[in-house]
């Protein structure tokens, strides 16, 4: 089967002759996305789950937009409270707060960069977002999925999407892809830094478990040879080489067979063995979204309480913040100067 990288190969651009300092050229960050106001939750439900490669059911040609639409209706009420408890999402703002940094950030170097960021099931989405950049006279685009490890269900459509949208407009720009960058310096650092002051708020007296907590995936997925988690357990080991660490993914749902250990179990299992206190660091995630907002910080909150534990220390998102910044601004420079 031809991967999203090989179709986006076959129908880029060239990029001969591109100067970066002279001409104009772009930015793309890539991201699931959220929805802000509750009016726009179904449709963010009904494109999720439209997509095959998130959820694929039998004689999915027929079926898949059926059931999209079915279970979008029945799932908005219980997505719209949560959503209304940390009060919409917050991916967009912190992915444009990321593009303005990097843009003035690299601007110095290259006056003619722009920045872009698009949506896989909400606007601004990705398609709408490519059209843009070649409205603007982008000759080339440098595109960062917002997801540190390649997953079929993230990374992989939202290539799918690109590669769609590039083949419809074949050889309007060239497009150079930065798929991955789990076990890179910076990123680690940055882990290293959040997870080193969250462990600064302990009390050392009290018996203390540092938890990494990645979203699940479908095992349908891993068994295809899917990256994931073994992407995943590699960060793990890099970013917490120093200290005693488990590994749990949360944020399971539906009716298919999940990656564990549920996140939920472990704590329990946990609070039986005598732990106290956790440290929690969200692992697939570079900002605060739902799974940091609810799943982690009002529902296993909760579940520290009911335990009879101390409360939960969740190490800080990068939100865009400006040492997040820098590391992405040196992925972009060096992505293009080796083009």
């Amino acid at each position: 089967m031809t991967t999203a990288i090989e179709r986006i190969k076959s129908v880029t651009g060239s990029k001969s002759g591109l100067n970066p300092a002279r001409d104009i050229w772009g930015v793309l960050f890539v991201n699931m996305g959220g929805p802000e106001t509750t009016d726009q939750i179904k449709p963010y439900l009904r494109s999720i789950f439209s997509d095959g490669a998130i959820i694929k059911i039998p004689l999915s040609f027929l079926l898949q937009k059926p059931f999209a639409r079915l279970i979008s209706i029945l799932r908005t009420p219980k997505v719209a409270a949560r959503y209304r408890l940390i009060g919409g999402s917050p991916l967009l703002r912190y992915d444009r707060k990321l593009a303005e940094g990097v843009c003035e950030t690299l601007t110095v170097e290259f006056p003619n960069l722009r920045t872009y960021v698009g949506m896989r099931y909400i606007e601004p989405f990705i398609g709408g977002q490519l059209q843009q950049a070649i409205n603007d006279g982008c000759k080339h685009l440098v595109v960062i999925p917002m997801y540190p490890h390649y997953c079929l269900a993230t990374t992989g459509t939202a290539l799918d999407a690109i590669a769609d949208f590039l083949s419809a407009h074949r050889g309007a720009i060239s497009v150079d892809i930065v798929e991955q960058w789990h076990d890179c310096g910076g990123y680690i650092a940055l882990l290293r830094t959040r997870i080193e002051q969250a462990l600064a708020q302990i009390d050392p007296a009290v018996r203390t478990q540092l938890l990494f907590s990645a979203h699940s995936i479908p095992e349908s997925i891993r068994r295809c040879g899917d990256p994931y988690v073994d992407q995943i357990t590699l960060t793990c080991q890099l970013a917490g080489h120093d200290h005693d660490y488990l590994l749990s993914f949360q944020s399971a749902t539906g009716p298919v067979k999940w990656v564990g250990p549920d996140t939920l179990a472990t704590i329990d299992k946990l609070a039986d063995e005598g732990v106290k206190q956790l440290v929690i660091v969200p692992i697939s995630f570079v900002s605060d979204n739902i799974e940091t907002l609810y799943d982690i910080d009002i529902v296993m909150q909760e579940q520290c309480r009911h335990l009879g534990m101390q409360p939960l220390i969740r190490t800080a998102m990068f939100n865009g913040e400006p040492d997040f910044v820098e590391f992405m601004a040196g992925l972009i420079r060096e992505k293009v100067r080796a083009s």
